[in-house]
């Protein structure tokens, strides 16, 4: 790639990037929950400071990114790969200006002040081998932290959501009772009953009662909808997807009603008289221990693991490992069911781990889906794309995602098992059916509730006509309304991988077609055809050269 006026490169400008908010933000930088900033390496250094969110600084980091878009801009390329980085990083830079200038969620988003002092405690006290000394300084700084970061926060935030609202007062809660029980039991175990972090941490919980009664206080607007435009803009500019919203949601509800129809064909065939839902409900009336319910995951993960070797249709890379651990009560109010936490970008030596939330829903439920959640996070699904990501050779793709690419790989991981012969039993590929139909819906929602077209009760009564509880989908529907643009994610990247598989698979094999999108890096799809158009001309002309 050529340089600018002053001389720079691409990967000089990136490195200040990355570095720059790595320093200044670095719990959003190490946390894959904030899609819209890099997974900065250097966030792995500063990891006892919470982001600094107070306005003058978020207009300085503005200022500096803006700057950094400026020389960018400026750079020309030659050839296909210096295009991806180029529009990878421009993007990335995008994407925080618009989240931090323009829609300033650091002012409308009140849950985003219980998360970041929460994923700073979850990378401390999860981390091997830290000696006790350093694991104590490391918290002190970061309890210290905690109450004047809190309070900052009122300073910032504006008027909210009253769904906003009621999200970050149970987030909150739910963060008071870690304090009091399981971070106070850490202290006396873990840390010999160490008198200051014990004083620091009666005062984190005094701090987020504050943080509640003054969230009381904010002027409130009832609407959560983004509108229209807004929407657009994020599937042209935030996901850098080419069709329209009307496009996509025409694709969904094609999709909806196809595997609705399937549903009910092979619950037919199964000729028990019954319904999908109630094969699947039935199949699903039984409880396990959280014991029994990690052991079982555990063995379905090394099950997909060991299915996808032999198979071959895809390499699995040298060093990946991941852990089942059960959701930590520090992170349940957020995580879903099933969820995937990646190492840190530049931990290349560290595991995944793929947590597992019992109790919070009917376990039989979560054991019926278990060969397909454990596909969507590990095998083939976000483990091994975001190992693929974090040991790549060039710095930009290591250091970016992108929801559209990571979602949709993912779901693509759970057609596998039913594709492949990984499922057998018919009522599990009822299931498989459901999930899809729920992520084609997943996809109508986000645009129906953004676009002010259906409200929260009905978006919840629709989810729940699915088979899942009336309270899974009343937490599900007011998540997806504080997501906007997110929830599309999984069925137009499925669809888009779909549409490239039919495309070139014939042309590449399989193995390579995999290969190839596990190692490109999470780039624009538009951007992926090129590069097995690419593919292709390399091979006709070897081909016509041999022949």
């Amino acid at each position: 790639m050529g340089s600018n006026e002053k001389g720079r490169s691409a990967e000089s400008i990136a490195k200040d990037f990355f570095v720059y908010l790595g320093k200044n933000l670095p719990q959003q930088c190490a946390s894959d929950e904030f899609y819209f900033l890099p997974r900065s390496e250097q966030a792995l250094h500063h990891l006892h400071i919470l982001d600094d969110l107070r306005p003058e600084r978020i207009q300085d980091h503005i200022r500096y990114v803006k700057a950094l878009i400026t020389e960018a801009s400026s750079l020309t390329t030659s050839g296909l790969e210096d295009e991806i980085d180029l529009v990878l990083l421009k993007h990335s830079m995008d994407d925080f200006i618009r989240e931090f200038g323009e829609f300033r969620v650091w002012q409308n988003d009140p849950t985003l002040h219980i998360k970041i002092p929460l994923f700073a405690i979850d990378q401390t006290i999860s981390q091997e081998g830290i000696p006790p000394d350093r694991l104590r300084e490391n918290l002190l700084a970061i309890f210290s932290q905690i109450p004047p970061f809190l309070d900052q926060a009122l300073k910032n935030l504006g008027t909210i959501s009253g769904i906003s609202l009621e999200s970050a007062m149970n987030m909150a809660k739910d963060a008071i009772s870690f304090f009091q029980s399981d971070m106070s039991a850490f202290i006396n175990t873990e840390m010999t009953g160490d008198r200051e972090l014990a004083r620091h941490n009666r005062d984190i919980s005094m701090a987020l009662n504050r943080y509640r009664t003054g969230l009381t206080r904010l002027p409130l607007k009832q609407e959560f909808a983004i509108g229209s435009e807004r929407m657009t803009r994020l599937l042209s500019e935030a996901l850098l997807y080419p069709k329209t919203l009307g496009e996509v949601e025409d694709s969904a509800w094609n999709s909806y009603r196809k595997i609705e129809e399937r549903l009910c064909s092979m619950a037919d065939r199964i000729n028990t008289g019954k319904g999908w839902k109630q094969i699947i409900d039935e199949k699903s009336r039984f409880s396990l221990t959280t014991r029994d319910m990690l052991e079982l995951y555990r063995n379905e993960v090394n099950n997909l693991r060991h299915f996808f070797a032999s198979n071959d249709i895809l390499t699995l890379p040298h060093g990946e490992k991941v852990i089942v651990l059960e959701t930590p009560s520090y992170l349940r109010s957020f995580r879903a069911t099933a969820s995937y936490r990646a190492p840190l970008t530049g931990s290349t030596n560290a595991c995944g781990i793929f947590y597992i939330k019992p109790g919070e829903v009917r376990s039989g439920a979560v054991v019926s889906h278990a060969p397909f959640l454990s596909a969507h996070e590990t095998y083939p699904g976000h483990h091994l794309l975001d190992h693929m990501r974090i040991h790549h050779p060039n710095p930009i793709r290591r250091q970016i995602e992108s929801p559209l690419f990571y979602e949709g790989w993912a779901c693509y991981g759970e057609t596998l098992v039913g594709e492949l012969g990984y499922v057998r039993d018919p009522s599990q590929s009822l299931v498989q059916l459901q999930r899809q139909l729920w992520r084609s819906l997943r996809a109508i929602l986000d645009i129906e509730l953004q676009t002010g077209r259906t409200t929260l009760e009905l978006a919840a009564d629709r989810i729940r006509k699915l088979g899942f509880s009336p309270e899974s989908a009343r937490q599900q529907a007011v998540h997806f309304a504080l997501t906007p643009g997110y929830q599309l994610c999984y069925f137009t990247g499925l669809q888009e991988i779909k549409r490239l598989r039919e495309r070139f698979a014939s042309g590449t094999g399989l193995k390579i077609f995999h290969d190839t999108l596990l190692s490109i890096g999470e780039i624009p799809f538009y951007l992926v055809e090129k590069k097995f158009q690419e593919i292709m001309q390399i091979r006709a002309a070897a081909i016509n050269k041999n022949g």
